[in-house]
């Protein structure tokens, strides 16, 4: 078992195109900061790194559009880049991870934070066909 922690920050920001009535700020075309804290157990991969950080700002960039509320949608970036983290290094043990969503004028923001117990593998779903 690591007896050590590793600690990743990572912060940006993204543009989306907000909409429906529940998303944040007050325009339609939203800059987001974002600021990620990843607490991990020193369980690197073949390359050295317990995950690449430059995944996480690719992952906010490749979100175009959103009608979730702050909350909501701060919720499933953090699951998502949970899962993209344990995808890329499988043995990588997330103890704590913390992400903070601030949308512009950047005056509020909404932080998830998820520990240990909320970060068990969850079981892949079963894809649907639809039959023709």
């Amino acid at each position: 078992m690591s007896t050590s922690t590793l600690t990743m920050n990572r912060e940006g920001q993204f543009r989306i195109s907000a909409t429906g009535p529940n998303h944040c700020g007050v325009d339609e075309d939203l800059t987001i900061k974002y600021h990620m804290i990843c607490v991990c157990e020193d369980s690197l991969d073949h390359r050295g790194f317990l995950f690449d950080q430059i995944n996480v700002d690719q992952y906010f960039q490749g979100i175009q559009s959103s009608a979730l509320s702050c909350e909501k949608l701060t919720m499933k970036c953090a699951r998502k880049l949970m899962s993209l983290i344990k995808d890329e290094n499988p043995d990588c043990v997330i103890r704590r991870m913390s992400l903070t969503l601030s949308p512009a004028p950047f005056k509020a923001s909404m932080t998830c934070d998820m520990g240990s117990s909320k970060i068990q593998e969850q079981p892949k779903k079963k894809k649907k066909f639809i039959k023709i």
